[in-house]
């Protein structure tokens, strides 16, 4: 195709490249954008149960370490520090399960979808130079 053959001349391609360049960095602008919301939604609900584990996590210490020390020191006669330990593993235990969950919920990496079309834009911009540099 010869450049001569086109109609509109010089301005007309400028104004149809950049209007084509803006399209794709307004595109690219709302994908970043939508990736952001919820990024930000992943991170309320994360911090969130971070605050509820640690609540959980204190109320329960308390609790089980008075009532399962006095449980244990009264009725089976363990006595208090051999009672101590025995609460404190069943509360290691509970924080434990605490912090699977909260590594079940784990979010993906954020901004994958706008890095991935970063990198297929890349590659296509990549293989145009090549193409263009190999054709006379």
């Amino acid at each position: 195709m010869n450049p001569q053959d086109l109609s509109g001349g010089i301005p007309s391609r400028i104004t149809g490249l950049t209007a084509g360049l803006l399209r794709y960095l307004l595109s690219l602008g709302a994908l970043a954008a939508e990736e952001a919301r919820l990024l930000i939604k992943q991170s309320v609900a994360v911090l969130l149960l971070i605050v509820a584990i640690v609540v959980v996590a204190i109320i329960s210490y308390t609790a089980l370490v008075v009532a399962g020390a006095a449980l244990l020191a009264m009725k089976l006669g363990w006595g208090w520090p051999l009672s101590l330990a025995a609460v404190g593993l069943v509360h290691l235990a509970v924080l434990g399960i605490l912090l699977k969950i909260l590594r079940s919920t784990a979010a993906p990496r954020p901004f994958e979808a706008t890095t991935a079309e970063l990198r297929r834009d890349i590659d296509a911009l990549g293989n145009y130079a090549d193409h263009s540099r190999r054709t006379p």
